[in-house]
C-alpha cells in the first residue's frame, strides 16, 4: 500500500508552527518526512500577519472574526 499524501511528496519542511499547528503527525504516519525549523523570520511574519489581518486568518483557520 501506497502511504504518500498527496502526489507521494515525501519531505514537507514547516517554517513555523507556533501559530497554527497544523497535522504533522498524520502526516508523518503517511511516510512524509516533516521537518519543522521553528525560524524566527516565519514566526515573527505570521504573528505580524494575523494582527494586520485577523479576518484573513480567521477564514483560512476557520474562525469568525
Amino acid at each position: 500500500m501506497d502511504l504518500y499524501l498527496l502526489y507521494k511528496i515525501p519531505q514537507v519542511i514547516v517554517g513555523e508552527n507556533q501559530t497554527f499547528q497544523g497535522p504533522e503527525a498524520h502526516v508523518r504516519s503517511r511516510g512524509v518526512d516533516v521537518q519543522v525549523v521553528d525560524n524566527a523570520e516565519c514566526v515573527e511574519l505570521m504573528r505580524q500577519f494575523i494582527a494586520d489581518r485577523p479576518e484573513l486568518w480567521g477564514e483560512d483557520i476557520g474562525e469568525v472574526v
